[in-house]
């Protein structure tokens, strides 16, 4: 581990986003862009076809575009990423895949009674089941889904379309930009293939291909489709059909897809990376993909997604992070804090980085950077980590800390010493999908909840683990000097959640590991397997094996074996602290520790106790410095107290030979505290308040006439745009018509801000015409002076013609917009010389504030009056979407500052996504979370002393959804939520947005 590439990372380590290539692309705007990108400290981007895209998806001038990022990323030290679709699941090329030929497009296999049946229905075989006939059918996609582009999904078990594919697409970019494949360009993301498309079936369905009978034949010696019922009925010996069937159909797609995609990249230079559909559960991967795991090994730099504001998807990480140590993969990749909502910032973001980096994730890509805002592009998944933001210009901090944690958790070795198998197989040979009316309760109840706590639980008792995946010790496991080794790890102990059945060579595995390490090493969980390769037998165990009842009973057993491990003490409770995740390696120049507090809401006063000898350091992954860890040295054991705050956390190092550092500060900006609490001196409540930016009012009703009709008279814009706007023809005429109310006249400029202003016919305020400051059609780079927040939030000026009372906004246009509904959207034929228009929110922009009845109506008072209460919420500012500056003066009195005392400004009740601090017009450093401390010994003087706080914001109170009941506690935000109109309420919801007091303390 070099201490200097930890401090400034090199651009591989930084993270990159999904950069939503959702419109009309300009290349001098993506030039702009990827610049903010990198000097906000991200290492790159993926290229992404996103909802709203306009320009040609791989077209000549999509093409270009590519290259200018390529090459712009030369000039800005970035890296250029490739995605293989049009939106995602990739495979069907934008639509060119299942267009081309009748054979590519996917099949499935359903399961009908004879009034279901369909044209494109083949009838496979008839079951008699309980005195009702059913049909089991192989059902060809048709075209004409809209989220396919007006097409439909593909047959990845067949290589000829995978092969069609991969000409499509990435035979297109090697032609166009393959100079900078492994440069430049140094991977491909694929996202979500899968072999089948469960969630589109209203009837019960399983993968299909015309691939899979012949391929099965091979593979168990009988066919497939003299068994077909018994994939649905449990009738005969369906487990062991079932085992095979899914084993043939996993071993079919991977070899397939994965191993043609990966063979492809291989042989051009590029990193095959991204992620599977629906890897989260057993059953979810058994109904989309098969099993997630074999997959990896196929891949350079394996990934999953993880997304939602939430902790819980720990099978998921586990199982990407288990076979990339275990075979050497460089990196473990992750797909990250997509639909979080538009309220998270700094805070979350780290919250979910630190847990999955302590499982494993040595790769953070953002989901979503948005090229343009505009229109439905605002509504995808957010939240939108971008230019846009109130908050972004703090974002380099953030980026720096991404980056030295990947690097951290990318170096040498980790340490881990037990095996959990994984029980996938078992959940094949059970699995029906008639079972989806008690929600697949037999197989989530024996074994994924099961196999899901039992792993949850090690990783709170710092029982660090692997998974193995049957498929892949097939390849690689063997036991060497008493121990289970696959790839490049070996473990002492193996662990057998729950399980039905086990592999042949599984069983032969377990039989020779438990002879040369001593049975007591193999611990089974009931029900144990009675099965082997599907298939009923008697498995003799060797004597002395563990045979237990539940988890807890694993834990009592691992910790006789494991007494020297880390302990982590929570001195609430005396006890583990069990939120409180370690991930450890070993490097050449000693061990790493990777401390992380999972816990969203509570801090832990912690006592760590670490096996170890020599100088323990902090590599402080906030300011990239080394620090000597206050500790002391006890029967061979390093321990020290630390203070956890919500999502804190620490990295220590315990090197093998002496390196210099300075001592430990009292706070680390990673969310710690390594000392008893400073006296508390002076309390700071009383602040001068000021924005930054001018207010905004939204406007987000509207009433709507299509073609001259009355549509929609003051509804929600969301509910127009999809019920009425986004089905009208192309071309359709349209009003809009907007209206506020204005309490005072305010002084000086006022604008509204609306979304591609240019290409409307009209605009007027009030009857009197006002015009938008850029021209039809300029969809370019983007102007502050021309633009707002977005490069196409176009500014309309209003001033002077604005009438104390109701006013009102009226827009004239052509429908022209390509959206189709929440996430889709139809290509655009004529892209070059497209001219958009939108029936968006309206934003009112100026100096003035925003009165409101109760959060349900609002009104612009032009008698600006800014509240000193901290809260600029409530103190006419409840869509404000900028920064604001807090002002005091304390009077610190010379006998309170003692000579080698450090003197701390600690920012109580913070709202806001980040503050900066100024003491006496110095700058002292910025904080997104908690403690919220700031060292100002060196800035700070007896005597008058000014504190500035300048804070920031986010997009949620402008741009919510913030007219769903409960939206602040929801975990998921996508599209879909902004529609959701059975949970509409009339009263929004403002998060507040501002700060409390201030201490002073001294320590």
């Amino acid at each position: 581990m070099d201490l200097q590439e930890f401090k400034n990372p090199a651009p591989i380590y930084r993270p990159a986003p999904f950069w939503s290539w959702n419109d009309k692309l300009d290349k001098e705007e993506l030039k702009r862009q990827i610049s903010e990108m990198a000097q906000k400290g991200w290492g790159g981007y993926f290229m992404h076809s996103r909802v709203g895209l306009v320009t040609g998806y791989l077209s000549q001038q999509w093409m270009e575009m590519v290259r200018t990022c390529a090459q712009h990323a030369r000039a800005t030290q970035t890296f250029a990423w490739l995605y293989d679709e049009d939106k995602w699941p990739s495979g069907f090329a934008g639509g060119e895949v299942p267009t081309a030929s009748e054979e590519y497009r996917s099949r499935t296999l359903v399961l009908l009674k004879k009034e279901e049946l369909t044209e494109n229905d083949t009838v496979l075989a008839e079951y008699v089941h309980e005195g009702d006939t059913y049909y089991i059918c192989k059902r060809v996609s048709t075209l004409g889904n809209a989220w396919f582009n007006g097409t439909c999904y593909v047959d990845l078990m067949n290589p000829e379309a995978v092969k069609a594919f991969i000409d499509c697409t990435h035979e297109r970019y090697k032609e166009a930009c393959g100079e900078y494949f492994g440069k430049e360009i140094p991977g491909i993301f694929t996202d979500e293939p899968c072999y089948l498309m469960a969630g589109h079936y209203n009837v019960p369905a399983l993968p299909w291909s015309e691939c899979l009978p012949p391929f099965f034949k091979d593979l168990k010696g009988y066919d497939i489709e003299e068994h077909l019922h018994e994939l649905f009925f449990d009738v005969d010996d369906y487990r062991k059909v079932r085992f095979d069937f899914f084993d043939a159909a996993t071993r079919l797609f991977l070899e397939s897809f994965t191993k043609e995609y990966y063979t492809w990249c291989e042989n051009n230079n590029l990193k095959m990376t991204g992620h599977f559909m629906a890897e989260d559960t057993l059953v979810s991967q058994l109904q989309w993909i098969g099993a997630a795991m074999p997959h990896y090994e196929f891949m350079h730099w394996p990934g999953i997604d993880k997304l939602g504001r939430h902790v819980d998807q720990l099978v998921t990480v586990k199982q990407v992070t288990s076979v990339v140590d275990q075979l050497g993969k460089e990196r473990a990749f992750c797909e990250v804090f997509g639909c979080i909502g538009q309220q998270s910032s700094f805070y979350h973001r780290k919250w979910i980085a630190d847990w999955q980096a302590a499982l494993g994730i040595s790769f953070v890509n953002h989901h979503l950077s948005l090229y343009s805002m505009r229109g439905e592009r605002k509504r995808d998944y957010p939240p939108n980590f971008y230019y846009q933001q109130p908050w972004w210009e703090n974002e380099r901090q953030f980026g720096d800390y991404i980056g030295r944690l990947c690097y951290a958790v990318s170096q040498g070795k980790r340490d881990v010493d037990i095996l959990v198998l994984h029980p996938i197989a078992s959940v094949w040979s059970e699995y029906s999908p008639l079972h989806r009316y008690n929600n697949y309760a037999i197989e989530k109840g024996v074994y994924d909840e099961p196999f899901t706590n039992l792993s949850k639980t090690l990783m709170a008792n710092k029982l660090d683990f692997h998974y193995g995946d049957e498929m892949i010790m097939e390849k690689y496991a063997k036991v060497v000097d008493g121990k289970l080794v696959i790839g490049q790890h070996s473990y002492s102990t193996v662990v057998v959640p729950p399980a039905l059945t086990l592999r042949s060579s599984t069983v032969r595995l377990l039989k020779e590991f438990a002879q040369a390490a001593g049975p007591d090493r193999l611990i089974f969980m009931y029900p144990m397997p009675e099965r082997i390769d599907g298939k009923v037998a008697a498995i003799d165990w060797p004597e002395g094996i563990h045979r237990v009842k539940t988890v807890s009973d694993v834990i009592f057993i691992l910790d006789g074996y494991y007494k020297d491990r880390i302990k982590i003490i929570d001195e609430a409770t005396g006890s583990n602290a069990h939120k409180v995740l370690c991930h450890q390696r070993s490097l050449s120049q000693g061990r790493l520790l990777f401390l992380a507090n999972t816990d969203e809401k509570r801090e832990v006063w912690a006592k760590v106790s670490v096996p170890g000898q020599g100088t323990p350091l902090i590599l402080d992954l906030m300011s990239g410095e080394v620090f000597r860890l206050p500790a002391v040295w006890r029967d061979g054991r390093i321990e020290f107290k630390v203070r956890f705050y919500p999502a804190g956390s620490l990295l220590i190092l315990l090197p093998n030979a002496e390196i210099p550092a300075k001592p430990a500060p009292a706070y680390l900006d990673s969310g710690v505290q390594l000392v008893e609490q400073p006296l508390a001196l002076q309390f700071v409540r009383d602040w001068e308040v000021s924005v930054l930016e001018q207010n905004v009012m939204p406007i987000n009703d509207v009433t709507l006439y299509l073609d001259g009709k009355l549509v929609a008279q003051d509804e929600p814009v969301t509910k127009v745009l999809h019920q009425w706007f986004y089905k009208a023809p192309e071309g359709t005429p349209f009003r809009a018509e907007y209206i506020f109310e204005v309490l005072n006249l305010p002084e000086g400029e006022v604008f509204a801000a609306i979304e591609v202003a240019e290409n409307l016919d009209r605009i007027t305020c009030n009857g009197v015409e006002v015009k938008p400051l850029k021209r039809r059609g300029e969809m370019g780079a983007f102007d502050p002076q021309k633009s707002w927040k977005d490069v196409n939030f176009t500014k309309v000026p209003l001033t002077g013609t604005l009438v104390k009372g109701k006013n009102k906004l009226v827009l004239e246009g052509k429908k022209s917009n390509n959206i189709t509904g929440p996430g889709t959207h139809l290509r655009v034929e004529d892209f070059k010389s497209h001219a958009p228009t939108e029936v968006e929110a309206v934003y009112i922009v100026g100096d003035f504030a925003v009165v409101d009845d109760d959060k349900v109506k609002f009104a612009i008072d032009g008698c600006i009056s800014v509240s000193n209460c901290g809260n600029l919420t409530v103190s006419g500012y409840p869509f404000y979407a900028g920064k604001a500056e807090f002002k005091s003066c304390v009077d610190l009195k010379a006998d309170v500052i003692e000579e080698g005392k450090r003197i701390y400004l600690k920012i109580n009740d913070v709202e806001a996504a980040c503050i900066e601090l100024y003491v006496n017009g110095e700058y002292c450093g910025v904080k997104y979370w908690r403690p919220y401390v700031f060292d100002v010994t060196e800035f700070i003087r007896a005597g008058q002393n000014e504190i500035k706080l300048v804070a920031a914001t986010t997009l949620f109170n402008l741009m919510g959804p913030n007219r769903v009941a409960g939206i602040e506690d929801a975990l998921f935000v996508g599209p879909h939520t902004f529609v959701d109109f059975a949970n509409f309420t009339e009263r929004y919801t403002v998060l507040p947005f501002g700060i409390g007091s201030a201490t002073i303390m001294l320590g």
